[in-house]
């Protein structure tokens, strides 16, 4: 009797452990993917958990049964997308027995995902002649719908221009408003930027100061105002919140070339969030320079 009942714990602890670990003895990869609906050039997020459920060490470098991570980007009709850059997505990395490495990847800088539709995103990792792939995950790209444009030059570089657009693109939380930041010419875009959500009841505004900076003001779902302000190369040097109930708020040009908000007098000025009062020249500052954004525009 002794006997059967030790067969039956041990039967039950063995289920127990095998429901803990699912995929014993495997690679178990899963990802994430922020946001699912796109608008063209936006930055578009890859969570990727890495399970390594072996008894083996998951190496990704060059040496002996070496680890391969990557993506499968297909779009409309199993079409493959190629990877900008053929460098290795992880390099120097080891996943040691029973570990969980997380790490995330921006699948639009590194997948050439410039045209409107939807795509189809796996995460795949390749061991010793096995690949494991993830669930897929489709993405659709759509194009922003664009509110107010303004081309400037950029100090200190002659016959450079940048076009500076802001469009919005209506989600399942609401209507977002970006900054699209590009060379129209060199065919080059700077940067996309998801500044959040947007009330169209009052159209957004756009001016650059003396230092080629950008700075928009736009109002959000709270009926709050929002001031930011970015660099030609993508920078982005602030963002302030105002509150105006009035709605006559402004950006105003300052007789030094600056820019800053103009709010009635019975508003007392209420602002928060991080602000100028006064900013760097623009060779002081960082540049993020295209090829480690987005490359050119596709014809």
């Amino acid at each position: 009797m002794e006997t059967a009942l030790t067969l039956r714990l041990s039967a039950a602890i063995g289920a127990a452990l095998l429901a803990a670990w699912p995929a014993l003895g495997q690679i178990e990869v899963v990802q994430q993917v922020v946001p699912k609906h796109a608008v063209l050039y936006e930055p578009i997020k890859a969570r990727v958990v890495i399970r390594n459920n072996t008894g083996g060490v998951l190496n990704f470098d060059a040496g002996r049964e070496p680890a391969r991570f990557f993506f499968e980007v297909e779009f409309g009709k199993n079409e493959a997308v190629r990877q900008t850059d053929r460098s290795p997505l992880l390099f120097g990395v080891k996943i040691v027995p029973f570990e969980t490495r997380t790490n995330e990847f921006n699948l639009t800088e590194l997948y050439s995902m410039r045209a409107l539709g939807v795509y189809k995103v796996s995460a795949c990792l390749e061991w010793q002649d096995k690949l494991f792939v993830s669930a897929p995950i489709e993405i659709e790209i759509r194009r922003g719908f664009e509110m107010v444009r303004l081309v400037a030059g950029v100090p200190g570089e002659s016959s450079v221009l940048r076009a500076y657009i802001l469009e919005y693109l209506s989600k399942d939380d609401g209507e977002n408003v970006y900054l699209r930041i590009e060379d129209e010419q060199a065919r080059t875009i700077y940067g996309m930027f998801n500044l959040g959500r947007i009330v169209r009841v009052r159209k957004p505004e756009l001016k650059v100061d003396e230092s080629g900076n950008v700075h928009v003001l736009f109002q959000t779902m709270s009926m709050d105002f929002v001031h930011t302000a970015f660099t030609p190369y993508g920078v982005q040097l602030f963002s302030r919140t105002y509150t105006d109930k009035s709605g006559s708020i402004a950006l105003v040009n300052l007789p030094n070339g600056q820019i800053s908000v103009s709010l009635p007098q019975s508003e007392g000025g209420a602002a928060r969030g991080a602000g100028p009062p006064g900013l760097p020249p623009l060779e002081s500052l960082p540049k993020k320079l295209s090829s480690e954004l987005f490359g050119t525009k596709p014809e």
